[in-house]
């Protein structure tokens, strides 16, 4: 085998684009002639044999020669999971007629086996500068094949994790899933999750508002990006600017801090590539809404130390409301980062974003029984409206512009010891010149316009040190940290309103427009500042126990509103690993959650209350092997409860208990088979609190929900058909229970063509969002807004 005709993977860097994903050894690095013999964590899709071993190569810093006309023809079923290199390969080559026969110099050689043909002798070391480099890329066709699957997280105090390892409910939606679903929002981004209710979208409503395990995202603290706290909740961050959107279930006051006890939203931006990328995506739906969008990265300067990341989305057109509906976007975001040495790393990135839509959305409809705007009595609603049908008058409109930046530095400063320290800051404006309607059951309705604006200021910044430890035969991982975030918010001191008219839903009518203004945010309404220190240790007792402990000091102050509260919340649990890919667990978490603010429409409108403590236990089991993850948790969460009474009086009274089972799956049954499936059962109900209250379901929550999403490729055509269900079960509107939503199930449906166009690779999409057309309600905080109605979408990407 000549040096110039094999292929090598190694370590060396350019040498070829990695695409696995790893973690850190479970042991400590050690190696001799048969190369690293510590174990180490693989997520390589299947694909030609070629190119699964040049993946691996790079990943494990192994040398790997082959001659690349042996390996032509030659499958690998990819490799998921943990092992030694040995182990490794030996996994790689089941059922293939080759052996690795280990060189002086550290790496591998392949060739025949004896069982299939002679065995030349083993060639002397292969030094690198013989071997030619290749560039590695996924196969066409091959893009979903487990690439829906990540194996590691970034969670908050806790650092970056195995999911396997972690104590808590967390789920990884990549990018190539975003893609290949065409996912335009965060509600479209998480259909996949069972434990994640969609209540408000960005077009019949003022932004994507999810809920999970029955509890909705914190307003001011639901959503990160980077682990960094945003102001989001007021208008949707553009997904095509970020690789992955992580979710982490359940309550996180030691991760993150003062936050709603649902969970957290993380966005993980996109960043710097090793090697050179060029993408450029057109899509256009049924309805004329056209995008374009560039996404542009790279290296250069001596040894590539300086890195980039450029992106560009501009969408306009007429929405799925007919006459009068109309979405307009822009958004543009830069990445850049400078290896200022091996191990010191700089990092800036900022985001802009401008989004209007008109003739659509809404603070919602509210159901009561005589459709007038002065009647706050919760009655139950008429029946679903058609998303693509137009209520609301075509002049109202909502607009929201953002600009999101954030710096941080990373210093590796001693063997198996990092720090480091990050800001993130975010400034939200929102124009909101629409309004909500006021509907009874046979559809009688009456239309109101608000007129105003309101802007949110973030800071948040955060120092974290991170090591590891031995006494004795216990390894300890551990986490010190102290963050300070300041969360400023402003609103019209005059909103100005007008009653538009009345007529039934059957024949929306057609009224005059008041021509409204929108008065600047000149009053400050809360100045909220929140402080904390906190840590942790990871006790890994043997191979097969680990121990969890951790500590955060939160103060929230106020200044605004006249409080000042300092909380300690604990979290501790215990993972106990029979196997290396089986992981039981047990937790306990407190989070403390700012007190809720009263909405416009209450007659207490932006009271802003103390905060709230919250408790939660949680139980589960992890399971993840080559070609399949499955978890299962069961958990109990207590929280405060809140509600707006009958005489439209928003308050904070009482506790509600959510009680639930999780369960999700995602597996490969075959090369060309993969599917995705998740269920939840949820009994969420008020506990104590306004005696009419107690025993009845909390509002907005169902009792169960599933969700169901496949792919599979049709052999080497380069064609991939996908499908999907998912079902929401009935909801209460209202904490009384006084009026409910049913259930509903979506399908959805797709192909995608992936190939080369002129030398470029290419994928077309093209999915159908629900299929049936289903008409439906989404419901919060006893508001409605419209359902997505079937949507065609047809988009083209092409890789330069």
């Amino acid at each position: 085998m000549a040096g110039t005709g094999a292929l090598m993977a190694s370590a060396a860097p350019g040498a070829i684009a990695q695409t696995a994903t790893t973690t850190a050894p479970v042991t400590d690095q050690a190696s001799d002639k048969t190369g690293p013999r510590s174990a180490q964590r693989f997520d390589i899709a299947p694909g030609p044999l070629d190119v699964t071993l040049a993946q691996f190569g790079a990943a494990a810093g192994v040398p790997i020669a082959i001659d690349p006309a042996m390996a032509a023809s030659m499958h690998s079923d990819g490799l998921r999971g943990t092992y030694t290199v040995p182990e490794a390969l030996r996994a790689l080559l089941s059922g293939q007629p080759l052996e690795a026969v280990a060189t002086a110099g550290g790496g591998y050689w392949l060739r025949p086996s004896a069982l299939t043909g002679p065995a030349p002798e083993v060639p002397p070391p292969l030094p690198i500068s013989m071997l030619a480099e290749v560039t590695v890329t996924a196969a066409p066709g091959a893009s979903g094949d487990d690439n829906y699957r990540a194996t590691t997280v970034d969670l908050g105090a806790m650092g970056h994790r195995a999911i396997v390892d972690l104590p808590y409910s967390v789920e990884v939606i990549t990018r190539d899933q975003l893609d290949n679903q065409q996912a335009a929002s965060l509600v479209d981004a998480l259909k996949t999750d069972a434990s994640v209710t969609p209540i408000s979208n960005n077009i019949g409503g003022l932004s994507s508002q999810i809920a999970i395990r029955g509890v909705g995202l914190d307003l001011l603290s639901g959503r990160k990006i980077d682990g960094l706290n945003i102001f989001g909740w007021s208008g949707d961050l553009p997904v095509e600017h970020f690789e992955q959107i992580q979710v982490l279930k359940g309550a996180s006051g030691f991760l993150y801090g003062f936050a709603q006890p649902g969970g957290i939203v993380n966005f993980i931006s996109k960043r710097p590539t090793d090697t050179p990328k060029r993408d450029v995506l057109t899509s256009i739906t049924d309805s004329g809404t056209m995008l374009l969008s560039g996404d542009l990265g790279g290296r250069f300067g001596t040894d590539d130390r300086f890195g980039y990341r450029v992106n560009v989305v501009g969408e306009t057109g007429d929405s799925y409301v007919k006459h009068g509906g109309r979405v307009e976007r822009g958004s543009a975001s830069l990445a850049v980062d400078w290896r200022v040495l091996p191990n010191l790393v700089w990092g800036a990135d900022v985001l802009t974003v401008n989004r209007r839509v008109t003739g659509s959305s809404s603070w919602g409809i509210f159901p009561n029984a005589s459709g007038s705007e002065t009647d706050f009595a919760v009655a139950q609603p008429p029946p679903a409206i058609p998303g693509s049908r137009r209520i609301f008058s075509p002049f109202t409109s909502y607009e929201t512009r953002a600009r999101v930046y954030g710096t941080d530095v990373s210093w590796a400063f001693a063997e198996n010891w990092k720090a480091s320290l990050r800001y993130r800051g975010s400034t939200m404006e929102r124009v909101y010149m629409n309004g909500s309607m006021f509907v009874n059951r046979v559809g009688d309705y009456t239309e109101v316009q608000y007129g105003g604006t309101d802007q949110f200021d973030t800071d948040d910044v955060q120092a974290l040190v991170t090591g590891t430890v031995h006494t004795g035969f216990i390894r300890h991982e551990l986490v010190f940290g102290t963050s300070y975030g300041r969360i400023r918010t402003y609103f019209s001191s005059v909103t100005n309103e007008a009653v538009l008219g009345t007529g039934n839903l059957a024949n929306p009518g057609s009224f005059d427009n008041p021509h409204l203004e929108a008065p600047p945010a000149d009053t400050l309404g809360s100045y909220t500042t929140q402080r904390a220190v906190f840590a942790s240790d990871t006790l890994h007792i043997g191979e097969h126990l680990d121990v969890i402990a951790g500590l955060r000091r939160n103060g929230l102050r106020d200044s605004i509103n006249g409080y000042d509260k300092t909380a300690y919340t604990p979290t501790g649990a215990v993972v106990f690993k029979p196997l290396p890919a089986l992981s039981i667990y047990g937790s306990y978490m407190e989070a403390l959650e700012q007190g809720a603010t009263a909405p416009l429409t209450a007659a207490n409108a932006q009271e802003v209350f103390a905060p709230l403590k919250t408790r939660q236990v949680e139980a589960g089991v992890k399971v993840d092997r080559q070609r399949w993850y499955a978890s299962a948790a069961v958990f109990r969460i207590q929280r405060g409860l809140t509600y707006t009474t009958a005489q439209n009086v928003f308050t904070q009274d009482g506790e509600s208990r959510y009680d639930g089972l999780e369960l999700l799956a995602k597996t490969r049954l075959t090369a060309r088979w993969q599917l995705i499936g998740s269920v939840m059962f949820l009994d969420a109900k008020n506990e104590t609190g306004d005696p009419t209250l107690a025993g009845k379901r909390v509002d907005g929550t169902p009792r169960q929900q599933a969700k169901l999403y496949t792919e599979y490729r049709l052999g080497d055509t380069g064609l991939t058909l996908t499908g999907g269900l998912q079902y929401y079960g009935a909801r209460p509107i209202d904490s009384a229970n006084t009026a409910t939503v049913p259930a509903y199930t979506l399908f959805d449906t797709g192909i995608r063509y992936e190939g080369r166009l002129g030398g470029a690779r290419t994928v077309v999409r093209f999915n159908i969002d629900n299929l049936t057309n289903k008409a439906y309600w989404l419901t919060s905080a006893s508001y409605l807004t419209q359902g997505a109605p079937r949507t065609f979408k047809l988009s083209a990407r092409i890789e330069f």
